[in-house]
């Protein structure tokens, strides 16, 4: 028997976390000796439109993935804005439109065909929750379906139908006890059908910051922010308190920017004097860019998990992030890697003892190092997923594959 890894997108150069964990969960499991292939939809990215395929439908091998690829469904874009833009103002639809929204995201009857005809040669693990490729896709055999829903206080975690997804499938798994504590209360699951299977990070190449600052023609201390630049993530707040910083102190301290974003917030960024836009960067200099950074700033209010905070203190560099984001700020306060802010004056006070305390700032990244060995590698999450099938009635023998490395 297989386990599936199910994701809506999915490639070697998406830096979105859903996507790069989805990688990290089948890996992990398939080093711990378990066949597994990543199910994933024809799209490119969250950027690309939603219902235009962007590779072709089969299978393809990335790095050390088996990936099933199929072809999108048309959507009602129009429609899904309605919907969106109710929800954004009235915080509620009824039923029947929640089902709609998640019908007019990401889906592909192909994939879900797949699914029903090959039921019972599969284990189905979902990520994340909010497409429609879990929600469609985890009902078809939600005995055989877990999901890990990677959830955010946000307007759609308080769908009726998600709480009756989470009720029906086999289980739950969830990246930080922040998230089981907030989901389980929410959509009232029990306990004993969740576990917080947690995530794992590794850094496998050198970092090389000098290389990098050289390449790049950066002389001045920096930040740095990686991932989407978004509305969703905080950005446009970050990009304010970062601008308000520097005009009060006149330094030379620069905010460099790693990723794709919306068009209106990459022009904000690119006319910050302070501010540098680099696009994306492949692996090694992504982690060259961190590790020569003075901290590593993660502003998002809804995450999970937050990969790259886990990178981040795998470079040994601290992090900043928002002290309304009960699972960043949790993870800051467990592993003291980390400062938080709330608002443009505790903002300034953290940014302040980063630029002038570079003992601190080598004390709290090795800190961060420490807290990820213990609690956040991908062999440990692997044992807690599978001892948790073999709880739900998955035996060793029907998912072990005696040929996996």
């Amino acid at each position: 028997m297989k386990i599936a890894v199910i994701t809506p997108w999915f490639s070697d150069t998406i830096s979105g976390g859903a996507e790069r964990f989805a990688g990290g969960i089948a890996k992990s499991l398939q080093d711990a000796g378990n066949e597994v292939e990543i199910l994933t939809t024809c799209g490119k990215d969250s950027f690309w439109p939603w219902d235009k395929d962007y590779h072709k439908e089969g299978i393809y091998h990335i790095e050390d993935y088996s990936v099933r690829r199929f072809s999108l469904n048309s959507r009602n874009k129009h429609l899904y804005d309605e919907l969106m833009g109710k929800l954004i103002k009235t915080k509620e639809l009824d039923y029947i439109e929640e089902m709609q929204l998640l019908l007019e995201t990401v889906n592909s009857d192909s994939l879900n065909q797949f699914i029903v005809e090959n039921a019972a040669n599969y284990i189905y693990i979902f990520i994340p929750y909010l497409y429609g490729t879990t929600y469609w896709g985890s009902k078809l055999v939600p005995e055989r379906s877990f999901i890990i829903p990677c959830m955010h206080d946000e307007d759609m975690a308080y769908f009726k139908v998600i709480g009756d997804m989470f009720q029906r499938v086999a289980g739950v798994m969830f990246n930080t006890v922040e998230e089981q504590s907030f989901t389980t209360k929410l959509h009232k699951i029990p306990l004993n059908n969740t576990i917080v299977s947690g995530g794992g990070v590794e850094v496998r190449l050198t970092p090389n910051p000098d290389g990098f600052k050289s390449k790049y023609g950066i002389s001045d201390d920096y930040f740095i922010y990686v991932g989407r630049q978004v509305s969703g993530k905080n950005v446009p707040q970050l990009i304010e308190f970062f601008n308000s910083f520097t005009e009060k102190n006149q330094g030379n301290v620069k905010l460099l920017f790693v990723g794709q974003g919306e068009e209106q917030i990459i022009k904000m960024i690119k006319t910050s004097p302070n501010m540098i836009h680099m696009g994306e960067l492949n692996d090694q200099e992504k982690y060259d860019a961190i590790a020569g950074s003075l901290a590593l700033i993660q502003p998002s209010l809804m995450e999970s998990f937050s990969i790259v905070i886990m990178e981040s203190w795998l470079c040994d560099v601290p992090v900043i992030v928002h002290e309304l984001c009960d699972v960043t700020k949790g993870h800051c306060d467990r592993s003291n890697g980390g400062f938080y802010y709330k608002d443009n004056v505790s903002f300034n006070l953290v940014m302040d003892k980063y630029i002038n305390s570079p003992d601190l700032l080598n004390d709290m990244g090795k800190k961060g190092h420490e807290y990820v060995e213990q609690f956040y590698t991908w062999g440990k999450t692997a044992e807690r997923i599978l001892a948790f099938l073999k709880l739900k009635g998955f035996g060793e023998e029907e998912i072990h594959n005696e040929n996996a490395n």
